[in-house]
């Protein structure tokens, strides 16, 4: 992290102990940032019709010649373009073949890169992540990635989502209106599980594993689990391996010390590294006894109509690994039929916000419902799972703020922080709705994210019930006023 420098500043251009000259120079700053980001938008939005333009007419000329196969003319005026951008042709022949994909499958994209709705990075992962929606009617399937384009767009006007957290709430988007099953597309991503390893230099590498998320989450909590037992067994300064004073001896004469320990000072994440090192060398750690029989938990939250499905609606709200990221149904499944514990949660029929959950005890139903209900910590696009985070009083405790759900909401240690020790502030609304305020004014909106189905307003909700539904008519339906909460989707939480 970039440290700040001290005592350097020859002349801000602002002053420090005057509030108005302050915030002007903050507003001054913030529409510099403003400016800038549009006119980057725009010259993206420009560069991507080129883009576009050089693939389309490159691929003109090898269908005209008979080699479109070999792609000998878009492979010509890739290499042109990349002297231009400063780019391999490789790379500068798969940006051609994006930006045309992106211009006939979400032309609307560009419009919103154009008047800088979406970011270029927003748009790539809006990009990415509406590839996977597929069916076998085109037509269908051209629908069904604009209705994802509608809802995401929505969306990113009303959140100001980065790019990592913009993806986890399209892939939940896209996993609903696709027409291939998470399951059959697993199915083939596991033919791509490999490990390789990239040097770093300084005699230092990072290890990759591709494979399955569940599998992943889980060795990552086992393994910080174990981390913890050995940083909680470390033994006191002073001590012996015994946790003995080692002044005297047994007789208390001195001269008999007892050997010294080397103080362990690793970081969490170093042990976590080492950990992770000795288990797939020896099988357990070889640091210490106090990591030994640690299991993993994951949590996975399954949407009861995804468990038990009508045969006459086949597609279904997909399986959240942690919250956010969808996994094979078959997979969640055969762990609901093993998980020891379940933890119902009652949920919004429309915009699937959690409304209870069910618990044994007050201190953990309370705490279950915010970690149910948050998923990841409540600043605007932090996506840190809500597992890693602490729970926080939005009215402080000390100026009579309650210890209630309608009170707390989960923050990771960095945002926690600046929620308490600088000028942003929040409230809390119904449902959970945070309203955030900038050191400048502006004000954010953070929703929780939805459990279970989503839906956008079509007719037939309003439609009697023996009217037979239109052409245009789609299952995914909501009126504009939300109905009194009921019950909802019933998912699992449960430990492994």
């Amino acid at each position: 992290m970039q440290q700040h420098r001290s005592n350097d500043v020859a002349d801000p251009g602002f002053d420090p102990s005057d509030p108005a000259s302050v915030a002007a120079r903050r507003s001054e700053i913030l529409a510099m940032e403003e400016a800038a980001a549009a006119m980057l938008a725009a010259g993206a939005a420009l560069q991507l019709r080129a883009h576009a333009a050089a693939y389309d007419f490159g691929h003109a000329l090898d269908v005209a010649e008979g080699c479109a196969e070999s792609a000998m003319h878009v492979r010509s005026i890739a290499n042109e373009v990349g002297l231009l951008v400063k780019l391999a042709a490789g790379t500068a022949q798969g940006h051609l073949a994006s930006a045309s994909v992106t211009l006939r499958e979400f032309p609307a994209l560009a419009l919103a890169l154009e008047s800088n709705v979406a970011t270029p990075a927003q748009v790539h992962k809006l990009v990415e992540t509406g590839l996977k929606i597929n069916h076998d009617d085109p037509a269908e399937q051209t629908h069904r990635r604009g209705e994802f384009v509608q809802v995401m767009l929505e969306r990113v006007r009303r959140e100001p989502l980065p790019p990592a957290a913009l993806q986890k709430a399209a892939e939940r988007v896209a996993e609903e209106l696709t027409g291939e099953s998470i399951d059959q597309r697993h199915e083939r991503a596991k033919k791509r599980r490999r490990v390789s390893v990239e040097d770093l230099g300084d005699g230092m590498s990072i290890l990759r594993v591709l494979m399955s998320s569940f599998l992943a989450h889980a060795i990552r909590d086992r393994a910080r689990k174990q981390s913890k037992a050995i940083i909680r067994a470390r033994p006191k300064p002073g001590t012996n391996q015994t946790g003995q004073a080692g002044e005297t001896g047994q007789t208390g004469e001195p001269g008999e010390l007892a050997d010294a320990v080397a103080p362990d000072e690793r970081t969490l994440d170093q042990v976590m590294s080492d950990v992770v090192a000795d288990l797939l060398l020896t099988s357990d750690p070889t640091i210490s006894s106090a990591a030994n029989g640690i299991q993993a938990t994951a949590h996975v939250s399954i949407p009861i109509t995804t468990l038990f499905p009508d045969p006459a609606r086949p597609a279904r709200a997909p399986a959240l690994l942690e919250g956010m990221s969808p996994m094979p149904i078959e997979d969640a499944k055969h762990l609901a039929a093993t998980a020891p514990a379940f933890v119902r949660l009652l949920t919004h029929p429309i915009t699937g916000a959690i409304q209870a959950v069910d618990a044994y005890t007050p201190t953990a139903a309370m705490r279950a419902f915010l970690k149910a209900r948050d998923i990841h910590c409540r600043f605007i696009g932090c996506r840190q799972p809500a597992t890693n985070c602490e729970l926080d009083h939005t009215i402080d405790h000390q100026y009579g703020g309650k210890t209630a759900t309608w009170n707390l909401s989960d923050f990771c240690k960095n945002h926690h922080i600046i929620k308490h020790h600088t000028a942003w502030t929040v409230t809390q609304h119904d449902g959970g709705t945070l309203e955030w305020t900038t050191p400048s004014g502006k004000t954010y909106v953070d929703r929780p994210e939805p459990h279970g189905p989503t839906f956008t307003p079509t007719d037939q909700l309003f439609r009697p019930a023996d009217e037979p539904p239109g052409p245009n008519s789609s299952e995914r339906s909501a009126p504009e006023e939300d109905p009194p909460p009921q019950l909802g989707q019933a998912s699992s939480a449960p430990p492994f």
